[in-house]
């Protein structure tokens, strides 16, 4: 099973539009990923749905972590005073570790049915987190960037 997912460092010369664009599809990635994860929880694969997410892990913590750095980053430097909505929004990033780092490794020992109950609402939150994100963080981190005095492109 291969998957192809986006690699990247994280680069602070990186203007914030590239960024979010590159975490907006970051975010379509992940959200065809857990549409195959959905598919195979439907067909009794429950092993490969957990594969799936196991091999997602490292990209989707690169992922939240490039978020606080850089998004909260620029809103923290330029728009401080509309900083909490996004640290609100960030905080979710604790309960995807969480989940994948704590829980994932052990969802096989739980009976199915209650191992795809947490999946599937793990899912479903982080698909609510993303939306999040991309109405309102990202919209503030742009914004807040505009304003730079300096902008490289």
């Amino acid at each position: 099973m291969r998957f192809e997912f986006l690699s990247y460092k994280l680069d602070y010369e990186v203007p914030i539009p590239k960024v979010i664009d590159r975490l907006k599809a970051d975010h379509v990635l992940f959200r065809e990923k857990f549409r195959e994860v959905n598919e195979e929880i439907a067909k009794g694969n429950l092993g490969v749905a957990d594969s799936i997410l196991s091999a997602m892990k490292s990209l989707v913590l690169r992922h939240a972590v490039e978020e606080e750095a850089r998004i909260v980053g620029i809103i923290a430097e330029k728009a401080k005073d509309q900083l909490q909505p996004t640290v609100d929004i960030m905080r979710y990033h604790r309960r995807i570790e969480e989940f994948l780092q704590e829980r994932l490794p052990h969802l096989s020992e739980e009976p199915q049915r209650k191992a795809v109950e947490e999946i599937q609402e793990f899912l479903s939150e982080t698909e609510k987190h993303h939306d999040a994100e991309e109405k309102k963080s990202f919209p503030l981190a742009l914004k807040a960037y505009g304003e730079k005095k300096d902008i490289k492109s």
